[in-house]
């Protein structure tokens, strides 16, 4: 608990100045988050990785995160011109995705050896679960007008949930969510989780400009959901290391685990919030 909180209060604090200054900065290159970004995904890809590698897998290390980076640096890049720059107006992080899982496949038939098939599965699903899932967190920094306070909200009330979830279930935590998953996940926590993370999640609309953009009984919706989806992310990454009988992702940040165990609820609830702020807008009557 103490390293856990040792560990967690500073970078919280130091995400709040983050969000302070982005929010500040509204109309110039949200240079915090890309920087976040961009470090938080090839991190993530190198502690899945190496996960996959405890667990027997053939995963190479140094092309999947090199793949990562390349995608995310891509990604940046389109953000910032604010226009696709592949060829013929596609993606650029899309088309440079696809011909590296074309190429992979192609090493791996040169190679000829079945049994590294499993590996060029799971680096399939790498890719979609640290990558695609993942961009969509800048999705939701570049949306018009409310970006800087959609993002400030996406990870403050998803990491408050987190939070929040893990203290009310040691707190009162009675019965068992889904044992099989993760033992020490009860419902207690998951209830107290959504109704604090909730609240976290109030004072940021408040805060910001998703106040003006999307009413309260519009908002309120859209962060349940948000919040259900961050927790089943998190249910993920323990369904994921208990596949391969590891407590963590890694011994990075003491208490807390890796980087994948900091990010892992904000990445599968990345495309829900995106498309729901889209919906939210849409259903908004300033609109």
């Amino acid at each position: 608990m103490k390293a856990r909180l040792l560990t967690g209060i500073p970078m919280a604090l130091a995400s709040i100045a983050l969000f302070i200054y982005d929010n500040s900065h509204a109309g110039e290159p949200a240079w915090g988050p890309w920087t976040l970004y961009v470090i938080g995904l090839i991190w993530g890809m190198k502690e899945f990785v190496r996960l996959q590698q405890a667990g027997g897998a053939k995963l190479s290390l140094v092309p999947m995160c090199g793949t990562v980076a390349l995608l995310c640096l891509a990604h940046v890049l389109e953000l910032w011109q604010q226009r696709p720059l592949g060829p013929a107006g596609k993606s650029l992080p899309y088309t440079v995705l696809v011909l590296a899982m074309v190429l992979s496949l192609c090493i791996e038939v040169v190679r000829g050896e079945p049994e590294r098939f499993r590996g060029v599965a799971l680096q399939f699903f790498g890719f979609f679960y640290i990558w695609v899932l993942g961009s969509y967190s800048m999705e939701i920094r570049n949306l018009a007008v409310i970006g800087p306070g959609a993002f400030a909200w996406y990870l403050v009330v998803n990491k408050w949930t987190d939070a929040s979830a893990y203290f009310t279930g040691k707190a009162f935590g009675r019965r068992k969510l889904i044992p099989k998953v993760s033992p020490g996940k009860t419902v207690e926590g998951f209830v107290g989780g959504l109704i604090l993370g909730c609240a976290g999640g109030l004072i940021v609309w408040y805060l910001t400009a998703l106040r003006t953009h999307i009413p309260l009984h519009i908002f309120i919706p859209l962060s349940l959901v948000s919040q259900i989806a961050g927790q089943f992310g998190d249910l993920v990454e323990s369904l994921m290391k208990r596949s391969v009988q590891a407590k963590d992702s890694s011994a990075l940040l003491p208490g807390l685990g890796g980087v994948l165990d900091v990010i892992d609820c904000v990445l599968l609830t990345a495309p829900v919030t995106y498309y729901g702020f889209l919906l939210a807008i849409r259903l908004s009557p300033s609109h």
